[in-house]
């Protein structure tokens, strides 16, 4: 195994822990990342990008199949297969309607990628909420729901960055989840005074930060969402950034 078999077995016992909770869908996985660990831990280049929890959809065929782990064929129930599912999502059939059209552009403008074709850096996807996927979604659940998952879910995601060891964290969430890193901000790369129908709206802000978790010290990009990462800019802009990204960061 790559990462300590520790850290998988604190996730498992997460969800057993959790999952006669309504909320928690208890026919799933704890999902630490998704994402190539084994090419991603040779790289050079560590880039991680951000959620807050894992999505029901990782589950369901769609909205009305029945629970499965048909995204996870390798996994035979033990942490050491539980790892090697995770490495291939992106091998077999992801999520794609939120990943190719969230943070994908970004990451293919610094030539990085979550998906295995072509050479481009291998990309990991965390959550900092919790492993464990929810019915209803991360934004409907009660604030005491949330801080009940968010209680464990934090430590496993700071022990999973000590890990890693990762020299960039890619975040759009609610900039409450990038406040609780205490993070130092550094300068903003780039800026989009966005207009609809000639009325002004609220300018998008591309934000460079450093952090440090658990003595691991790492520079963040930070960019505000709408509905995805970073919903408010268009592909072409999200190519840009990631290619002001590359420049500055690498």
């Amino acid at each position: 195994m790559i990462l300590p078999e520790t850290l998988f077995q604190d996730t498992l016992n997460e969800l057993e822990e959790k999952k006669k909770r309504s909320f928690v869908i208890s026919e799933s996985l704890p999902i630490l990342f998704f994402g190539d660990l084994p090419t991603f831990s040779k790289q050079q280049k560590k880039i991680i990008t951000v959620g807050l929890n894992p999505s029901n959809i990782e589950f369901q065929q769609n909205a009305l199949a029945p629970y499965s782990f048909f995204r996870f064929p390798d996994y035979e129930k033990s942490t050491t297969s539980l790892e090697k599912a995770l490495s291939n999502y992106f091998k077999n059939q992801p999520y794609k309607k939120w990943f190719s059209t969230g943070y994908e552009p970004l990451l293919n403008g610094m030539h990085a990628s979550y998906y295995p074709e072509g050479a481009r850096d291998k990309v990991l996807h965390t959550d900092i909420c919790s492993p464990l996927a929810t019915q209803p979604t991360w934004s409907k659940l009660s604030p005491k729901a949330q801080q009940s998952l968010c209680k464990k879910g934090f430590v496993l995601w700071q022990q999973l960055i000590k890990s890693i060891q990762p020299n960039l964290i890619i975040l759009s969430t609610r900039k409450s989840y990038l406040d609780q890193l205490n993070p130092s901000f550094i300068e903003t790369l780039y800026e989009i005074k966005q207009t609809k129908s000639g009325a002004p709206r609220k300018p998008f802000y591309l934000d460079l930060f450093e952090v440090e978790i658990l003595g691991h010290h790492t520079h963040l990009i930070y960019g505000a969402p709408k509905n995805l990462p970073f919903g408010s800019v268009t592909t072409d802009a999200k190519k840009r950034m990631g290619a002001i990204i590359k420049k500055r960061v690498f």
